[in-house]
């Protein structure tokens, strides 16, 4: 038995083993505390008798709580889980529980339990179950950190994506995880052993190697075929290969169609389920910002009338989801008198058409509060990738690969992109980044960050002109 396969069991054994203690002692928790608190807080002395019956059904509990939380796939082996990715399942596991113990109190009793004190299991379930999770994930962290989990790695071949991979186990969070040994046919990394002669297998052995991670984008098609070949034989450790797709896709899922290997480049996709809830946060959060913000939509609309000539609103031709064209508003910050020249074009600093008002306006975001008539009109999401004009989505859809992956969701007011600073005169390339990484990774809870986020650092910002 091979090294990777002694640490990887023993991580393995020692994450089921911490996750099935705490899930067992959570719930028992949860089921007497919400016992006791049923029977000897609200109505003190109704649980004499049914001590038995409840120790009883505590077991069953257990039993569920565990089935649940395997089906739930609760159960599997991460190293990098956190227990906030846990919630939902943790959830779904309570109302589980809640649906079970329901159908067995209506066909198995009548009155000898306690629906409230099912009610009251139902919630300290969840609560408990979570906090558990975030121990075991704390246990989980700090003997990673340790470095008592760590896998030797192989890198094979060269190029700026290998290069890249090591750069990442230097940071991420599976730097205590992975350790990076040695390089094979290559030395184009710093600080690597190169391992030149020998066949794959040889270089394995020879380093102990656990996981191999190869690239092959600058070398021959002999190269190539000859390591992929070697690879197969590798059945003990584990094998990973960097393909040559952008960073900027959108989700990537490799799987079988009738025994044929598929790689899906864009496969993440916001499904009716998220667009419904996202679209009912937006109508709420939209409707109150316009009710609240009434006053100062009136001085701002009467101070852009009274110290410019023009309209007071600003309104452009944006692209949203699905490549819509919509008319996105915004208080006017320029004179009507300067058009635009040379095409479709950012704001410069000092750009001499912007007014005085119009300065505070865009450097405070405060020209952006109109957005919010879009948000509620459903053109625009509370939080999204910023829209852009159509001229320049044709311009950088052909020069900026998955530039149009964007267009999977609604533009919005504030993004990823905004809250870390990259607005105005910042690079494309990087906004493009955090915007795909937002649509990878949606959540209401990223689009609460966000928003707490864009009150703190996204109104004022150096870039915006």
């Amino acid at each position: 038995m091979t090294a990777r396969k002694t640490v990887a069991d023993r991580f393995g054994r020692f994450q089921f083993t911490t996750r099935i203690v705490s899930d067992c002692f959570m719930v028992l928790i949860a089921w007497f505390v919400s016992y006791y608190i049923r029977f000897y807080v609200l109505i003190d002395g109704e649980g004499a008798g049914l001590e038995f019956l409840f120790a009883f059904l505590s077991i069953i509990a257990v039993i569920a709580t565990i089935f649940f939380n395997y089906v739930n796939f609760l159960y599997e082996q991460s190293i990098t889980s956190r227990w906030r990715h846990e919630v939902g399942k943790l959830l779904k596991t309570s109302l589980d529980l809640f649906v079970t113990f329901s159908i067995i109190y209506y066909f198995f009793f009548s009155s000898k339990v306690s629906r409230v004190h099912l009610v009251m299991f139902g919630v300290t379930s969840f609560l408990f179950l979570v906090l558990g999770r975030y121990i075991c994930n704390m246990i989980f962290a700090a003997h990673i950190r340790a470095g008592e989990f760590k896998a030797n790695v192989l890198l094979v071949g060269r190029g700026k994506r290998l290069e890249d991979y090591y750069n990442a186990t230097l940071t991420a969070f599976e730097a205590g995880r992975m350790r990076v040994v040695a390089q094979y046919m290559g030395e184009d990394i710093k600080g690597l052993v190169s391992i030149k002669s020998g066949s794959l297998q040889e270089a394995v052995e020879k380093v102990g190697a656990e996981i191999v991670v190869i690239s092959y984008d600058d070398e021959t098609s002999e190269f190539k075929n000859s390591i992929k070949k070697q690879a197969l034989d590798l059945y003990e450790q584990t094998v990973y290969i960097l393909p040559n797709l952008p960073k900027a896709y959108v989700g990537t899922v490799i799987s079988d169609f009738h025994f044929i290997p598929t790689i899906e480049i864009n496969s993440h996709d916001f499904t009716f389920g998220k667009r419904f809830i996202k679209r009912v946060f937006d109508i709420i959060s939209s409707t109150l910002a316009i009710v609240v913000l009434s006053p100062v939509f009136i001085i701002l609309a009467l101070a852009v009338k009274l110290t410019s000539k023009g309209p007071v609103f600003f309104r452009q031709k944006r692209v949203t989801r699905d490549g819509e064209i919509f008319e996105m508003l915004k208080f006017r910050s320029m004179r009507v008198d300067m058009p635009e020249q040379g095409g479709a074009h950012w704001t410069e600093e000092n750009d001499p058409r912007i007014t005085p008002l119009g300065k505070f306006l865009r450097k405070s975001s405060l020209d952006e509060l109109p957005q919010f008539f879009n948000v509620f009109c459903g053109q625009m999401s509370l939080i999204g990738p910023r829209p852009e004009r159509p001229e320049l989505v044709e311009k950088f859809k052909t020069e900026i690969p998955g530039y149009n992956m964007r267009h999977r969701v609604k533009s919005g007011i504030s993004g990823w992109a905004q809250v870390n600073g990259l607005r105005g005169n910042t690079s494309l390339e990087k906004r493009i980044d955090f915007d795909l990484y937002y649509i990878r990774n949606w959540s209401p809870w990223l689009d609460f960050k966000i928003i707490v986020l864009t009150f703190f650092k996204g109104f004022f910002n150096k870039n915006a002109y």
